[in-house]
């Protein structure tokens, strides 16, 4: 009997220093998403189901699945980072397996919106989500205002000028 060992169980250990958790704990991750459909590994290729970093039951099971599909994730488990190369520097904050960034959330709230009616607005967020998001935005303000004011001078640099008509 040959003993063969798949491409998750080498990883393993590297997954654990890049998650910050426990082998044991990526481990038990790891086969919880194999196991929920939301993982698979076939001819030494892991695969990785969109949903699951929405659908993850834990902690270390949403590190892990950030990890695999190119994420970084913040001190929030909703808020992650598309992984920059280095030494480019990582890119803008987004609500987790969605394009929606958080200073879209932020501007909302500083126009006044509620997390009720930003969901209303945004169906596709969980109020979790919405909350995580203007969370993200009051710890990190001067990060998420420069973001804010870089969108609005790219939009008014870009924005198509109105036609100068003849009095």
């Amino acid at each position: 009997m040959t003993n063969h060992t798949t491409a998750a169980e080498t990883n393993l250990k590297e997954w654990a220093t890049a998650t910050g958790a426990s082998t044991d704990e990526v481990a038990a991750a790891w086969h919880d998403l194999v196991r929920r459909g939301l993982a698979a590994e076939s001819t030494g290729q892991i695969t990785l189901s969109p949903l699951a970093l929405r659908r993850a039951t834990s902690d270390t099971q949403r590190r892990l699945a950030a990890h695999l599909s190119g994420y970084l994730l913040t001190e929030n488990s909703f808020i992650v980072r598309r992984a920059g190369s280095p030494p480019g520097p990582p890119g803008l904050p987004c609500i987790l397996n969605t394009r929606i960034a958080v200073e879209q959330i932020a501007s909302y709230f500083k126009d006044g919106w509620g997390v009720t009616e930003i969901e209303r607005d945004l169906p596709i967020l969980t109020r979790e989500e919405i909350e995580a998001a203007i969370q993200y935005y009051l710890n990190h303000r001067a990060e998420i205002e420069q973001d804010l004011r870089r969108s609005r001078e790219l939009y008014e640099t870009n924005a198509p000028k109105p036609e100068m008509s003849p009095v």
